[in-house]
């Protein structure tokens, strides 16, 4: 039988119960939505930074001050020769003394101090896909002509970041499930206080023909009604915060070089977060009550 929408209003709004719900909602859609893009935007920059790297090596050959030491023209034009005689390299190309001192900005923040270093010669080289060239193959090669020469694969500061990413993955997850798990216990404490409430207007009900499922449909009722605000407004807060942060990324180059679908795909992603909360306010408001008229006597 169809309920009166405003029935249990009055127990909802006398225990203050309805503005629990909406911040209990907001905050846990604000958690769920902050974790999951910050989470999702770095693997989208893994993926970026690892397809970027993937098929490429630095070389270095350290600056000499002696000058009885064949000059450093002399050893890049060595070194570029070596390399461009090796079969599985594709492309090679010297990276700008300026790219170079970029590098030094974290720890030299002086730029006369900068330009004053004797500084290495940084060489990109590609390796042709499916090569199994190593760095440690092409490093003995240019020592050969160049002794101090040094190959760098990338392999370890990004097998470090890919471990890092994990973590964070599993921390989303635990995130998630623990908002999820919150959301659940709270709707279920807020249903029993009404139904303890409203004991004899329940056994009204029974009495007059309601069953228990009309009775959970309205509890789901009031849940959707005080969800979407909650919801809405911790959407808007993790939007506003992801915002701010957002700048940061004009830091990272690799941020730039993700395609524009995946950003958007993020955000529908995103977006699915106060439905998905709603849903559950939803499910977890007749699962609770059902329930608790299963118990009552």
């Amino acid at each position: 039988m169809p309920l009166p929408n405003t029935l249990f209003n009055s127990a909802f709004q006398h225990q203050r119960l309805n503005w629990l719900l909406i911040s209990v909602i907001a905050i846990m859609v604000y958690l769920a939505t902050f974790a999951m893009t910050i989470e999702a935007a770095l693997s989208l920059l893994t993926i970026t930074w690892d397809q970027s790297v993937e098929n490429h090596m630095t070389v270095e050959i350290p600056a000499l001050g002696d000058e009885t030491s064949m000059p450093q023209p002399e050893r890049i034009k060595q070194t570029l020769a070596v390399l461009h005689a090796l079969p599985d390299i594709q492309s090679t190309a010297i990276v700008p003394d300026q790219e170079t001192a970029k590098l030094l900005k974290p720890w030299i923040s002086d730029p006369e101090l900068a330009k004053s270093l004797p500084l290495p010669t940084l060489i990109d080289i590609e390796i042709k896909p499916g090569s199994f060239s190593s760095a440690q193959s092409i490093e003995e090669r240019l020592k050969t002509v160049v002794s101090d020469a040094s190959v760098d694969d990338h392999a370890s500061w990004l097998s470090d970041l890919l471990h890092l990413i994990r973590d964070l993955t599993f921390l989303a997850a635990f995130m998630l499930f623990l908002s999820g798990a919150i959301l659940f216990i709270s709707i279920n404490l807020i249903c029993r206080a009404v139904m303890a409430t409203e004991k004899d207007t329940i056994e009204l009900l029974h009495t007059i023909g309601a069953t228990d499922n009309d009775i959970a449909r309205h509890f789901q009722h009031h849940a959707r009604r005080l969800s979407w605000p909650g919801a809405l407004f911790g959407f808007a807060l993790a939007t506003l915060t992801l915002g701010l942060l957002s700048f940061a990324l004009k830091y990272l180059p690799a941020a730039s070089n993700i395609p524009a679908i995946q950003w958007f795909g993020l955000a529908l992603l995103t977006m699915m977060v106060p439905l998905v909360a709603v849903i559950g306010a939803n499910l977890s408001a007749r699962f609770s009550v059902l329930k608790l008229l299963h118990n009552m006597p």
